[in-house]
């Protein structure tokens, strides 16, 4: 394994121990800040485009997989670590790997690079859209409930309190359907209470047999 160290952004540093036909390799990057999944470009000989790979972490530390096709010829290989966002892109730091000149192996053939950035970038980008889109979601239908209990300035057609209109509607029916109240004050003695429509057709009496009694006209 090869490691990169930076002290700041916008550095340029050369690592050697490449030799070819070895298989397998990884960059370790020191010294940067950088993201759980970034976008690396390589360039060498032969290629018309730089070759896209992933950087990845991994236990706190960051790495990007040397292509096997790259450490089949003596070489440079540049590697250029490229920020993006939605808006932007940057390289940010370079590394020059030489690939050391050897015999080639009796039979040797290098194993197929897998390349996983695109399909890495596809998951996560869609990871991301679902997450805001269901913090989306609730802070919405948040803002619904609250319109209807008491209104909100999102919806003002719903600027009434609920809450409220529909206590004081409770309130009413009740004044209206006539309600009675019993209470045992400090005083020791129990105190009934009746909505005006129905102080005569509703009385309590103690009948016969000691007991409070329901009179109703």
């Amino acid at each position: 394994m090869l490691i990169a160290d930076f002290t700041n952004y916008g550095e340029e540093i050369t690592v050697d121990g490449l030799w070819q036909y070895d298989y397998g390799q990884r960059l370790q990057i020191n010294g940067l800040n950088l993201p759980d999944v970034f976008e690396v470009h390589l360039f060498w000989k032969g290629l018309e485009e730089a070759k896209v790979v992933t950087g990845y972490t991994e236990n706190n530390k960051f790495y990007v997989d040397i292509p096997n096709e790259s450490l089949k010829q003596r070489q440079a290989i540049t590697v250029y670590i490229y920020l993006s966002t939605p808006e932007t892109g940057k390289t940010v730091n370079t590394v020059m790997m030489f690939v050391n000149k050897r015999p080639e192996p009796e039979g040797f053939e290098i194993p197929e690079d897998i390349d996983l950035f695109h399909h890495t970038l596809t998951a996560v980008g869609e990871y991301t859209r679902q997450t805001k889109e269901a913090a989306h979601m609730a802070d919405t239908r948040a803002t619904e409930s609250e319109s209807w209990a008491h209104g909100h300035k999102l919806y003002p057609e719903r600027d009434k309190d609920n809450a409220k209109y529909y206590a004081d509607q409770a309130k009413q029916v009740a004044t209206q359907n006539g309600f009675c109240r019993m209470e045992i004050r400090e005083d020791g003695h129990l105190y009934l209470s009746r909505t005006e429509n129905i102080v005569q057709s509703l009385d309590f009496k103690i009948n016969d047999k000691g007991r409070l009694g329901v009179m109703m006209s």
